[in-house]
């Protein structure tokens, strides 16, 4: 049943698709330079920098952040909405997380927590277009995922301890994931015989509304990975992160038949 409904699902989208390429982007003369723009399918790639907000105010001190550098990934599907907005449904991959160097007792310790996560976003971008093939944009997006994979490691960069590590799992991360990311970019569309490559460039923040603290951290049941006064836990962890991303997707072109003579 599940997957008759997903199958019903796509044919209305396929329809959907159709209905809002012929209302929103009528057909166009050949020699046109504003070429008909309609559904465009791609894939971005780029980096993240995520980190780890404290609402504890000891926690947030004490705790000096590292660089990390993660990979974000996404499949996405963009659709013509109102003139001139466009909304899109894309699937994405990101590592989010953070790592901290700290000293405790005469000891520095680095922890590191790398948690991958699948989520489903549905951005909403604004273009303000210079030309037909050149256009700025602004763009807002809800984000809810949830933890696939990841792991949580303690080591000591001046020796003295052994070093320790953990896969994540429900005892040590909150699985779920739900927030919000809004940033600025830039579109450029390269039209070529049959299609019209669309290449964009955009950055963003992510804000994370969710406590990443599990339930069994807050009640000092599971076992304590960092070495700040072990789970000293009075407040929420939030994930926080810069996301750059180039994407790169087409459209197919479309003309009126007498366009061509």
């Amino acid at each position: 049943m599940k997957r008759l409904w997903l199958i019903g699902l796509l044919v209305l989208l396929g329809f959907g698709s159709m209905e809002a390429q012929e209302h929103f982007y009528p057909a166009r003369f050949r020699n046109d330079a504003a070429l008909y723009e309609g559904p465009v399918y791609g894939l971005k790639a780029g980096i993240d920098f995520p980190r780890l907000y404290y609402t504890n105010s000891y926690l947030g001190s004490v705790l000096q952040h590292d660089l990390i550098l993660a990979p974000s990934a996404s499949l996405f599907w963009e659709m013509p909405f109102l003139i001139p907005c466009t909304f899109a449904i894309e699937l994405n991959y990101q590592q989010r997380g953070g790592a901290f160097t700290y000293e405790k007792d005469h000891i520095m310790e680095t922890y590191r927590l790398q948690a991958q996560y699948v989520s489903l976003r549905v951005p909403l971008y604004f273009y303000v277009p210079i030309s037909d093939r050149v256009k700025p944009y602004l763009f807002v997006s809800p984000d809810a995922g949830c933890v696939v994979a990841g792991g949580i490691s303690l080591k000591h960069p001046n020796g003295g301890l052994p070093d320790y590590s953990v896969g994540v799992n429900y005892s040590n991360i909150n699985y779920g994931y739900f927030g919000a990311l809004g940033g600025v970019g830039i579109r450029f569309n390269i039209p070529l015989t049959i299609i019209t490559i669309v290449v964009k460039a955009d950055a963003a923040v992510n804000l994370g509304f969710l406590d990443t603290f599990s339930k069994m951290e807050h009640s000092g049941t599971a076992h304590a990975v960092n070495g700040v006064n072990n789970y000293y836990i009075d407040g929420k962890r939030h994930s926080r992160g810069l996301e750059c991303h180039l994407s790169f997707g087409f459209f197919i072109n479309k003309y009126d038949a007498c366009g061509w003579f």
